[in-house]
């Protein structure tokens, strides 16, 4: 397993638990990916202690060639786009008054084609925001309106992150539309919300987390470049979504072993998923700060010297949209005739909250990551 894979699914774990620790109760979605992507352009820059907590945070201690390793990752996961409504936006925006050298500008094409933009907040902030605005929408077709709010960026905005994805699944098999039918999902142990419930009976990777009551099912998409993971207890035991043992035990070691393959069968499953959106606007400054990234945060420490000479240069903010919408769209999903008779099946019913995570196969990297609490 690489040594960037391993960092970047404990990156997404770390965030995912801050995010959850904010709210016990809401829809989560975010994008590791894309936020590993982003700071590691901004570490690159960084020098010091400064480029140490980044190191830190982002688990690259083990990890010989950052640049490259992303450079990688990228390539293999803009193809995708040409199967699926799947768009990754990653851009640090840095104001044109720092002067980065050329050389630090030409070491980021290669391996963060695109990623880094010069621009003047200082002297033409509205204009600027709209500028950033209009590229970010046309960039996502549009999915992605006035990602800058009117107060996000001033006169003094120095370097601006911004990570902007989307994706609408389309699977390997569809859930045929005659099966979908409103049912109750269980919010909590008192409470339920109509949603409409996507069924398919087919053959899956099914594993199971004994000690937690917990299956995990694997959903290809198409081709099988990107699999959903759905890991989902089998009640709701506790007072709030049912989610709080799992949550709890979620490492990067447990949740590589749990989603390893060779702790998951292919099985017979009827499953019942319902179809739904999710949408997170996150500005990731405060969860990175409570996770020990701060220096970039603060001019007194922060140290942007391999990119410019000017001291006490932060990063203003980091704003991270992302949506998400799983329907029954895919390919042909019919079985081999007379399978039915034979097997015995399980059945995989997300009617009450369940963690979900969308992965790259071939880098087994997490694109996307939340969990689904209540329609």
């Amino acid at each position: 397993m690489d040594a960037l894979q391993l960092a970047n699914t404990a990156f997404a774990v770390d965030m995912f638990k801050k995010l959850c620790e904010k709210d016990k109760t809401a829809n989560i979605i975010f994008s590791p990916l894309c936020t590993s992507t982003s700071l590691a352009l901004a570490y690159k820059a960084t020098k010091g202690d400064t480029a140490e907590q980044m190191k830190q945070v982002l688990h690259l201690q083990d990890v010989k060639d950052v640049s490259f390793g992303f450079q990688t990752i990228t390539s293999d996961v803009s193809k995708l786009s040409s199967f699926f409504a799947l768009k990754m936006v990653k851009r640090l925006f840095v104001d044109k008054s720092l002067n980065p050298t050329t050389d630090f500008v030409n070491s980021t094409k290669r391996p963060f084609p695109s990623e880094l933009e010069l621009v003047e907040f200082k002297e033409k902030t509205e204009e600027t925001r709209e500028k950033i605005n209009k590229s970010l929408s046309e960039l996502t077709d549009g999915k992605m309106e006035n990602v800058l709010k009117e107060d996000s960026v001033s006169d003094q905005t120095q370097i601006l992150l911004v990570n902007a994805a989307y994706f609408v699944t389309n699977w390997m098999k569809k859930f045929p539309e005659a099966e979908i039918k409103e049912c109750p999902f269980k919010v909590n142990k008192t409470e339920t919300k109509p949603v409409q419930m996507m069924n398919l009976e087919a053959t899956f990777c099914l594993g199971y987390v004994k000690d937690l009551n917990v299956a995990i099912l694997e959903l290809p998409c198409l081709n099988k470049h990107i699999s959903m993971l759905i890991l989902l207890p089998k009640e709701i035991e506790d007072e709030t979504t049912g989610l709080e043992k799992l949550e709890k035990a979620l490492t990067p070691e447990t949740l590589l072993q749990w989603t390893n393959p060779s702790m998951m069968a292919n099985t017979k499953v009827n499953v019942f998923l319902p179809k739904f959106s999710v949408e997170g606007d996150y500005d990731l400054k405060p969860l990175l700060e409570s996770l020990g990234m701060t220096n970039i945060f603060n001019e007194s420490t922060s140290d942007f010297s391999e990119m410019c000479e000017t001291k006490g240069v932060v990063v203003s903010k980091i704003i991270h949209k992302v949506s998400l919408e799983v329907n029954e769209q895919g390919g042909d999903s019919r079985e081999v005739p007379g399978y039915r008779i034979l097997q015995h099946k399980d059945e995989f019913k997300a009617d009450h909250p369940f963690i979900f995570l969308f992965r790259h196969n071939k880098t087994r990297n997490m694109i996307l990551s939340g969990r689904f609490c209540s329609p």
